[in-house]
């Protein structure tokens, strides 16, 4: 009991930061559904590097299907259910302006994200496959003292509020209340240089990479599309 009054303290003085500021930061719930996805819809999949290489040229970045359904509709809604996910949003307009998705894995799930697997479009398994290449080269459970893993799922800040510690201050609200929950691991897949700079900042280690410029590393994409994110890393950080 003490200990839950004692996350719950962190966790309120989590959401107080910057009040004083522009920005407001709280938990994503359920009920942020519409919202997030618009947003990823318009601010994430229109610049993340895999999806911008898996689409033929012919048909552009604003061709892929709505968030809100396919795999990751499936595990937005995951990630909305978790009390893992936060938001930022300008408190002038109230309008979303970044995420960071997450949810706690265990050893158990596997079966469970089958039904994920099921509901991949064809766009989302050329780059889930990736995700999941990489993904499977780590593997969370290999120390017997990790039960519970803090899977950090998505992460993106509207672009004209880019370069405001929005992201860094995501992350680490999300790092907290995945170790105040009982996460002994974090886990991130990284597909830009700029996540990348942000979770190194913050303590995580790279244990894998996939550069995909390479002959080795070739899965087919379009890389003339990816802005020179041609690398994708696996990065941990311990928790407790």
């Amino acid at each position: 009991m003490l200990l839950q009054l004692s996350a719950v303290a962190n966790f309120s003085r989590l959401l107080q930061m910057d009040r004083d500021k522009d920005i407001g930061y709280s938990l994503l719930t359920p009920e942020d559904f519409d919202q997030v996805t618009t947003f990823i819809d318009e601010d994430f999949l229109t610049r993340e590097p895999l999806n911008l290489g898996a689409h033929p040229r012919n048909l552009g970045a604003h061709s892929t299907a709505s968030s809100a359904s396919g795999a990751t509709g499936w595990y937005l809604t995951k990630c909305l259910a978790s009390g893992v996910s936060f938001g930022a949003r300008d408190f002038k307009t109230g309008a979303l302006v970044g995420a960071r998705l997450a949810y706690i894995k265990t050893k158990t799930d596997l079966a469970d994200e089958e039904s994920a697997d099921e509901k991949k479009t064809e766009l989302e398994s050329r780059g889930l496959s990736v995700i999941e290449e990489v993904g499977s080269k780590v593997n969370l459970f290999q120390d017997p003292d990790v039960e519970k893993v803090l899977y950090m799922y998505l992460l993106s800040v509207r672009r004209d509020f880019c370069n405001r510690g929005i992201g860094t201050k995501l992350v680490q609200m999300t790092t907290e209340r995945g170790k105040e929950l009982g996460c002994q691991l974090a886990f991130a897949t990284i597909t830009n240089m700029l996540s990348g700079r942000i979770f190194l900042g913050l303590g995580y280690e790279t244990r894998y990479t996939l550069d995909m410029s390479t002959p080795e590393g070739d899965r087919g994409f379009d890389l003339s599309a990816m802005e020179g994110n041609t690398m994708v890393q696996v990065m941990t950080k311990r928790l407790g």
